[in-house]
């Protein structure tokens, strides 16, 4: 995972949470769907990076541990941002399926300053389900974007990062999209209070009696002589 651009997008999230009203108690109440699920995937994300694994077994741990993070962001869809987050590791997912690892750019590479020039970038190994590709099915979806701290992303990362800055900002707020349920942590406007009314004064309204009459005829009271079946006078 890209740890340092990570970083950054969580404090922009929480520094909009805060300009938006959130608070970090919010974050305790937060009760994601099947947690265990994204904390597998990020757990096994990690690992693949950290230790250094290399060839078909790290391919097989990056698809995993991808696979588990979409369907975590799936079944959060609700929360403000994890369609980003779904789409970002979707687009990884695609593009190591198709080309059994992550095409690495070995351009962006040397833009990056991960090597000093061409032949150097080919001759390296990565590590993490990564490969040296140029000209690979949907390369661009690769990683292909050089960061000036000598790291490369894709466009998917760029988009997942995005999601978590908005999923922080919203999980502080408490916040979900549009016909999300109403879940345990989530804000609920209780149906009694509508505008500035209370429950208490919704009720005396109750007690006020009939409504002033507003035109000659129309209360119950006047309409003895008219009934149905009554001749009138």
């Amino acid at each position: 995972m890209a740890l340092l651009p990570t970083l950054v997008a969580l404090a922009v999230g929480v520094g909009l949470g805060l300009r938006w009203g959130g608070s970090f108690h919010n974050i305790t109440q937060w009760r994601p769907v099947f947690p265990l699920i994204g904390a597998g995937g990020l757990t096994l994300m990690i690992l693949t990076d950290v230790v250094g694994i290399r060839g078909t077994p790290a391919v097989l741990l990056r698809l995993l541990a991808l696979g588990l993070i979409v369907a975590f962001a799936v079944l959060n869809i609700h929360t403000g941002g994890m369609v980003l987050v779904a789409a970002g590791f979707g687009l990884d997912l695609l593009v190591t399926l198709i080309n059994w690892g992550m095409p690495v750019s070995v351009g962006a590479m040397v833009a990056s300053g991960m090597a000093h020039d061409r032949a150097a970038a080919e001759a390296m190994t990565l590590s993490g389900g990564r490969e040296v590709a140029d000209g690979a099915w949907l390369g661009f979806l690769g990683d292909v974007i050089p960061l000036p701290w000598g790291q490369v992303v894709s466009i998917g990362d760029l988009l997942w990062l995005s999601g978590l800055t908005l999923v922080t900002a919203s999980v502080m707020r408490r916040y979900q999209v549009r016909g999300a349920r109403a879940r345990a942590g989530t804000r609920r406007v209780p149906s009694a209070r509508r505008g500035n009314n209370t429950y208490s004064q919704s009720l005396s309204v109750l007690g006020r009696g009939p409504a002033p009459r507003k035109g000659p005829g129309l209360h119950p009271s006047r309409l003895g002589d008219r009934r149905p079946g009554r001749p009138t006078r």
